[in-house]
């Protein structure tokens, strides 16, 4: 009863603020597994996109990653359950060509749907060390948004 409740949770988007953050590991498109699992040494921030969801990504990770460089662990996670599995090839391949740091590859979609994600926008997610969703935001950043991201990040990092 408790499990179907939380996937009811998990499924409609409540997954959010909060929450707990799940364990998991994924290969990323040059064939090297990452685990990001709780607790940990850094704050943490995960980036998920889907294909029309990467346009938005930029706007948000470059102004986080400027700010804080290597005082937090951000990591990107592309969901791909769209992709057909004659296609995975290929898709890992532009990725690989077209991106030059590691993107975890969620070819099934379970680590996207864990999360609570939202097709079709940029699905950011700002963790404690202790595993703990201190904020999500999504679709497209603007002044604001980074501004309640930098501020959460600033009060965690004290």
């Amino acid at each position: 009863m408790l499990a179907s409740l939380c996937f009811l949770l998990i499924a409609s988007g409540f997954f959010g603020e909060g929450m707990k953050a799940e364990n998991f590991s994924l290969k990323d498109q040059f064939g090297k597994v990452h685990k990001v699992e709780f607790p940990r040494e850094k704050i943490t921030v995960l980036a998920f996109a889907d294909r029309e969801g990467s346009s938005q990504l930029e706007s948000w990770i470059r102004p986080i990653y400027e700010r804080y460089s290597d005082r937090i662990d951000i990591y990107g996670v592309a969901e791909l359950s769209a992709v057909p599995v004659i296609m995975r090839g290929v898709v890992r391949s532009f990725i690989r060509k077209g991106t030059e740091y590691p993107v975890m590859l969620d070819w099934d979609g379970k680590v996207s749907m864990a999360y609570g994600y939202e097709k079709g926008v940029a699905n950011i997610y700002v963790i404690n060390k202790e595993g703990v969703v201190i904020m999500k935001q999504k679709g497209k950043a603007n002044k604001e948004s980074l501004e309640q991201i930098f501020l959460k990040i600033d009060k965690l990092l004290r």
